[in-house]
């Protein structure tokens, strides 16, 4: 049987080793016995052969520093990118991305100042060290291959004499203090590793490219490990992973990861992890350490940090002496960790000249390996041979295994040249080639190439290899087993959440290159597809309750208004995945408006809208007195019902003010009432402000009924606007009942015309529809006193209030009723004194998301006073106070699924409560109307508006309004 080797490549120095690196036997030529360093013809060659951990062209994939550290936040982007606005986290995303602190937990080894400081000096040494390559780059030399002195290399070792000086003022107190050496001791040190002395320009000026890389790679290493803070290396920001998500999404505590690998137990920081450990004990010059570093090196402020530095480790060594082991071996130790209830096992090993060998097949269909297939995630390294694999694999009665084989990218993201790749090979089962068999299928790419890891000796190193990009796939499945602990019971969704999130890389889809293509942390962490996700609701029925399915596209048509209590509720999303699913908590403050904070506290009115609602009440009287009580416009219905009986009487009311944006004008009201003979019934039909006519009482202004200004039964206004009538009957001269109904249908378009944050909603929004039912009874207590009771029954087909979410949470609408007292005092023949004041109880309509969670109670008020002849003989001046709709009470619940046992992943039954309380405002407002000569009128007004739920400052408006006829 074939015998099979680490997949690793040449690693550089052991960084804080002294003073030399460690043999790397991973390095030797192919067929070398470690011990004696002769040809052993019992072993098969390992993967990598004797390769050059530096291949091509040193610029495409460092160029300068930067690369690797620019500043302090080079690896941090912003989720945005990727979800849209949609949370897929507990808590505020920004969370993730916050300052250096919220990355390392109680790390304080630097303040804020410190930390800035810290990324500035990235930035000179990055500068600096470009500087030293232009000057290496700008030596000539002479046709016998000697330099030509020119001055150049003396400006070399000047400006790398710069990059040393900027070292001691940063760290030189540092070093010397952690170290016992002085700061020349240590430079000396660390440029001898490399076969330089720093006051030799002869040993300088004769490295390599490729050599001076390693240089200010151990440079820029060495420096770190004296900032205090763990290394940030450049695989974090290639597979979108920073350490926050580890420190908030979870560290992988209740995770096992099975690692077969070279023993690794030498490792202090790395011992802690593991619980479990067999097999051989060669050590094999640290490769196990570095790959288990990378999964579970601590976040402690040195060294390396693993994706998930709690995860549990269970390991075993089939390597002996030789480095070398066979599938036997292999087999044997698969079935330890299996039965040690590891979830994932890491392989960093192959068959050298295979990609993936066919000997997988007997590992796999083993009985006792084949029984926990179902829960048991495999990741293998591809290979450093440089070859793609020839021929397909014989996989019959291994299917259902789920592994990901996994490829090595440089720092640019292009292939490694020593990583194997998936070529167009297949997995057949009875000489079929099935969906998703193909190897690329189940191929990813991660760095590894320089990534920074643990030596196993106390120290840390760069090694090269796809060894190194399989445990960054490792420890992102942790991450999913963490955050979802039933996953490691479904390992075919494991690796199918990790496959499919992958980032695309070469030719558009899956290639036999990059396969699925670069490895993404934060993708894998977050939903797949949102369009596909799915929340499911309960309604309460009469017989209990019912459940409704909807998909979390249909959420995201609109929102909720912002002031409601929403802060601690979740939408429980699910998403179904390999034969399981991933809950994920979206806030439902992602599906907020937003807040409207212009001085009216209603959106964002226009000058002209204002002015023609102010004024509707006096232009529809024409400014006269057509009752006789010296008050223009007052009780129009009432004035049908009064007229002398004998005769029929039509009064007909039409006013165009507004003036459209495309120039057309539209009537803002226009009705007609039929009285008659006898005057005791009357009719009245008409389209638009319908509560001005069915409100009762003098309160004949349109915003004495709107929502967010007036406190006259602001109910009805919701449903005025569009068709309305009503039907009064006289009982006797003093006594009035009426009925009546009037609509509203507010189109989403132009409602949201002059709100930028509406227009930018209004796609998800159907028109806001609402009508009423009117029933009233005014009595006459005497000439100068009015009185009545008006109740209203306003049904909302798609709001609450006057308030629209999406059509699943407040689609099928609510019902309000309310019951309004309001009378009028007439105080002299040119003042009068108007009151109202209104209660109302809400309930949710069944069928959507949200419902009543006990009774919502809202409440209004107005007093006016209305005076004429104040300063002329045709003026009036109106001043009115009043609270504006306000709930007093209320409480939505949200009866939702969520998983209730996150061990096992049960889902069960939940309830939220969103409260919709608002905060009480108050309104302000004085109008003066005057006659200036027979066709022209000028109107001023003033308004205050109290801070409240639908505002955050007090507001004051003034303006005039200037009004010629023709």
């Amino acid at each position: 049987m074939s015998k099979v080797a680490l997949t690793t490549t040449v690693a550089l120095a052991a960084l804080m080793s002294a003073p030399v690196a460690a043999q790397d036997v991973s390095a030797l030529p192919a067929g070398t016995n470690a011990s004696t360093g002769e040809a052993d013809g019992n072993t098969v060659a390992p993967h990598y052969g004797n390769i050059d951990a530096f291949y091509g062209n040193i610029d495409a994939f460092y160029g300068d520093i930067d690369a690797f550290w620019d500043d302090i936040n080079p690896f941090y982007g912003d989720i945005d990118a990727f979800w849209d606005d949609i949370n897929p986290f507990y808590g505020d995303i920004d969370a993730f991305w916050g300052d250096i602190d919220a990355f390392y937990g109680d790390i304080d080894a630097f303040s804020a100042a410190d930390l800035s400081a810290l990324g500035d000096f990235g930035k000179q040494t990055s500068g600096q060290i470009s500087t030293i390559e232009g000057l290496f780059k700008s030596i000539s030399y002479n046709t016998d291959g000697s330099i030509v002195r020119d001055g150049t290399p003396n400006k070399v070792m000047a400006a790398l004499n710069v990059l040393i000086e900027q070292g001691r003022t940063q760290f030189g107190q540092k070093i010397e203090a952690e170290t016992g050496k002085t700061y020349d001791q240590w430079v000396d040190e660390l440029f001898a590793r490399h076969g330089a002395n720093r006051s030799s320009r002869a040993s300088i000026e004769v490295l390599t490219e490729a050599q001076r890389v390693k240089l200010y790679l151990d440079w820029h290493d060495s420096l770190m490990s004296h900032a205090g803070i763990d290394h940030i290396d450049h695989w974090m920001s290639a597979i979108n992973w920073s350490p926050s998500i580890t420190q908030i999404q979870g560290k992988g505590d209740n995770t096992i990861i099975g690692i077969i690998d070279a023993d690794l137990s030498r490792s202090s920081g790395i011992a802690d992890n593991v619980v479990q450990a067999s097999g051989e004990s060669s050590f094999v010059s640290g490769h196990g350490a570095g790959v288990a570093s990378l999964i579970v090196g601590e976040h402690d402020g040195e060294g390396v940090m693993g994706i998930a530095p709690n995860a549990k480790l269970v390991a075993h060594n089939p390597f002996d002496e030789t480095n070398t082991a066979n599938w036997t071996d292999i087999q044997s130790g698969i079935d330890k960790l299996v039965r040690a209830d590891a979830s994932i096992i890491n392989m960093s090993l192959g068959e050298p000249g295979t990609v993936f060998a066919q000997d997988w097949r007997g590992v796999f269909s083993d009985l006792t390996i084949a029984a926990h297939k179902g829960s048991t995630a495999y990741v293998l390294a591809a290979g450093n041979d440089g070859i793609a694999q020839q021929g397909n694999i014989d996989w019959t009665g291994a299917g259902g295994t789920s592994f990901i084989l996994v490829g090595s990218v440089s720092p640019n993201g292009t292939i490694s040249k020593f990583s194997n790749r998936p070529g167009d090979a297949c997995l057949l089962t009875n000489g079929v080639c099935g969906q998703g068999d193909r190897l690329m299928d189940r191929f990813i790419v991660a760095p590894g190439e320089f990534l920074l890891v643990d030596d196993g000796m106390g120290g840390i190193t760069r090694r090269s290899g796809t060894s190194f990009a399989a445990p960054l796939v490792s420890g992102a499945i942790a991450l999913l087993h963490e955050r979802w602990p039933w996953l490691a019971n479904h390992a075919d969704a494991s690796t199918e959440i990790i496959l499919r999130s992958a980032r695309d890389l070469g030719a558009p889809g899956t290639d036999a290159v990059y396969g699925v293509g670069m490895l993404d942390v934060m993708a894998s962490q977050s939903p797949l597809d949102f369009n596909q996700m799915s929340f499911k609701f309960y309604q309460r029925k009469l017989w209990g309750y019912k459940s409704y399915w909807v998909s979390a596209s249909s959420l995201l048509g609109g929102g909720i208004p912002n002031w409601w209590e929403y802060d601690d509720v979740f939408l429980t999303m699910f998403e179904d995945v390999g034969g399981t699913y991933r809950d994920f908590a979206v806030p439902m403050s992602s599906y907020t408006y937003g807040k409207r904070t212009n001085a009216l506290g209603g959106g964002y009115l226009r000058m002209q809208d204002f002015v023609a609602d102010r004024f509707s009440r006096w232009i529809l009287s024409n400014g006269t007195d057509t009752d006789g009580d010296g008050v223009a416009g007052i009780r129009q219905l009432q004035n049908g019902m009064n007229r002398k009986a004998g005769e029929w009487n039509v009064q007909y009311t039409a006013i165009a003010p507004r003036l459209t944006d495309e120039g057309v004008v539209r009537p803002v009201h226009n009705s007609a009432t039929l009285t008659d003979p006898s005057g005791t019934f009357a009719f009245t039909g008409g389209h638009g402000h319908g509560a001005l006519v069915l409100g009762g009482g003098a309160f004949g202004i349109v915003s004495d009924h709107d929502r967010d200004t007036g406190g006259a039964n602001p109910f009805l206004g919701l449903a005025s606007g569009e068709a309305f009538g009503a039907l009064a009957v006289a009982l006797t001269p003093s006594t009035t009942v009426r009925v009546g109904f009037t609509e509203n249908r507010l189109d989403a378009e132009e409602r949201a015309a002059g709100d930028p944050l509406a227009r930018m909603i209004q796609p998800q929004f159907d028109d806001l529809r609402a009508s009423a039912v009117t029933l009233d009874l005014e009595q006459r207590v005497s000439d100068r006193v009015n009185v009545g009771v008006h109740y209203t029954r306003l049904s909302e087909a798609n709001g609450l209030l006057g308030m629209q979410a999406s059509n699943v949470m407040l689609g099928m609408g609510s019902d309000t009723e309310a019951l309004t007292v309001s009378g009028a005092v007439q105080l002299s023949p040119t003042l009068r004194l108007d009151v109202s004041a209104t209660g109302a109880t809400s309930e949710l309509s069944e069928g959507q998301l949200l419902h009543n969670d006990g009774r919502v109670v809202s409440t209004a008020a107005q007093i006016a006073m209305t005076g004429s002849q104040v300063f002329s003989q045709d003026d009036t001046l109106r001043v009115s106070f009043g609270q504006p709709m306000t709930v007093e009470q209320g409480t939505l619940a949200l009866e939702s699924e969520a998983v209730i046992d996150r061990s096992t992943g049960e889902r069960g039954q939940v309830t939220q409560h969103i409260g919709i309380s608002s905060k009480r405002r108050m309104t302000g407002e004085v109008v003066y109307a005057t006659s200036l000569r027979p066709n022209a009128q000028l109107g001023l007004f003033g308004r205050f508006v109290t801070k409240g739920s639908r505002q955050d400052t007090d507001a004051v408006m003034a303006g005039v309004n200037f009004d010629f006829r023709f």
